[in-house]
Formats: structure tokens, C-alpha cells, sequence
């Protein structure tokens, strides 16, 4: 519609305006706006190593490991009652059967700790997403005094972008009866320059450090540091259990 030539009666203009022409265009220029803004969202997102298609089918494969470890869980302790039953009907074969429900219950417990893992990372269980550090283990090695220390971090599905940082490892003890703190270099670890290890993953990751200890050290505690550029730092003291098996 074409503009309306001012009326002029005496000394008084009278305009005549099109009021939803100027909201027409405000409310385009809000939609272009918004769409301009989502645009340069995906685009930061994908320059820091986002792919949607990629975390919807790593979640997927999550989820399916969850379920498939809930089923086989059902299933073992599903024999070991058929196991208990067994064990109190044929006594001839009570050797047997106890060396079978003692592997049937090693199993369960294996997989429960596995079930409890990967849970962690599908559905944290305080319901904080972020950086964390899932465990540490120490892990005996080739000699008395030699170890492998492994830790394990993981990142909740809630946090889809790849995060990658550094961490920081020590081990508390006494030397000779005397307080004293070692660091990887000192307790004859050989961690890249800086003494930090470093780690990216998107969901969970291990990490894994030889140490040797000195003589006449006795280790107490180890103290883990988790360092990321995009998430604060994340510190936790684990008791010095060494874990015989698995």
C-alpha cells in the first residue's frame, strides 16, 4: 500500500500511518536476529569438537551397554539360585558347585562394578554433570616396590564436547618414619614435561602411570588434581589400597 500524502488543513497536518508495516518488520528483524545468534552457537559448538550425530550414537551405545549388563546381571543370579538349589539337592557334587557359585558371584560382582560405571556417565547419581574422577586403583607390579597407578575420568552425557586437560599425581607416605610427599618424577614415574599426564575424551578415559617407590617409603595416600581449560579443577585423596585382582 502506497504512503498517504500529508492532508493540510489550515496550520494543522494530519498523516496518515501503516503501524503493522513497522511490526512486520521488527518482528523479521527479531526471527533474522535469533536465527544469526543459533547459527553462531552451532558453529562454536562444532569448532569445539561437537558432533551431534556422533554423541547422539556414542549416548545410544551407552544406554544399550546399561541395559545389555542389567539383563546379563538378571540372568547370573538367576543361575546362582538354580546353583543354590543344586548345592542343597546333590551333596555327592558339593565341591563343584560351590567352585561354580563362587566364579557365578565374582562375575556378578564384576559386572556390578562395570553396571556402576557406565550408569555414572548415562545418569550421574547426585545428578552433576561435569569432569570427575570415577576411581583410582593401584595395581601391583613386576617387583615388590614397583606399581601401576590407574585413574579413571569420566565426563556425564550431559557434557557432550570433548574435554581435555592435564592431571597431577602424588603420593603421600613416610620415609623412614618421617612425613614426606613424592611426585611422579620422584617416585620413578616418567611423565611428559611438566609432570602432568595428559588426557581428551569425551565421555571416560584412563589413565595409566608406573611408579617405583623408594626404599624404606610407606604409601598412605595418593592425591589426584584434574586440570581442564574449560572446567574448574577437580582434587581427590584415595587411601593406598593395592587391588589384587582384576
Amino acid at each position: 500500500m502506497a504512503e498517504f500524502e500529508p492532508l493540510r488543513t489550515g496550520q494543522l497536518v494530519i498523516r496518515r500511518h501503516a503501524p503493522w508495516r513497522r511490526r512486520l518488520l521488527g518482528g523479521g528483524g527479531l526471527i533474522l536476529g535469533a536465527m544469526v545468534l543459533y547459527g553462531m552457537y552451532e558453529w562454536g559448538r562444532y569448532s569445539a569438537g561437537h558432533n551431534q550425530l556422533e554423541s547422539v550414537m556414542e549416548r545410544r551405545g551407552l544406554q544399550s551397554k546399561v541395559e545389555a549388563l542389567e539383563r546379563e546381571n538378571d540372568s547370573l543370579r538367576g543361575q546362582i539360585t538354580a546353583v543354590d538349589t543344586t548345592r542343597d539337592v546333590d551333596r555327592q557334587s558339593y565341591a563343584d558347585v560351590e567352585r561354580t557359585l563362587g566364579e557365578l558371584q565374582a562375575q556378578v560382582l564384576r559386572q556390578s562394578e562395570e553396571l556402576t560405571f557406565y550408569r555414572g556417565i548415562v545418569a550421574p547419581a547426585d545428578g552433576i554433570g561435569g569432569l570427575r574422577i570415577q576411581r583410582l586403583e593401584v595395581l601391583p607390579g613386576g617387583s615388590d616396590r614397583h606399581f601401576r597407578l590407574r585413574v579413571v575420568l569420566v565426563q556425564a552425557m550431559r557434557q557432550d564436547a570433548v574435554v581435555a586437560g592435564s592431571v597431577g599425581i602424588d603420593i603421600e607416605g613416610a620415609l623412614n618414619a618421617s612425613p614426606t610427599r613424592l611426585s611422579l618424577v620422584e617416585a620413578g614415574g616418567n611423565p611428559p614435561e611438566g609432570g602432568r599426564l595428559p588426557f581428551s575424551f569425551r565421555y571416560f578415559q584412563n589413565i595409566e602411570q608406573d611408579v617405583m617407590l623408594p626404599d624404606g617409603f610407606e604409601p598412605l595416600t595418593v592425591n589426584v588434581e584434574v586440570r581442564s581449560g574449560r572446567q574448574p579443577a577437580v582434587r581427590q585423596a584415595f587411601p593406598w589400597q593395592v587391588r589384587t585382582t582384576g
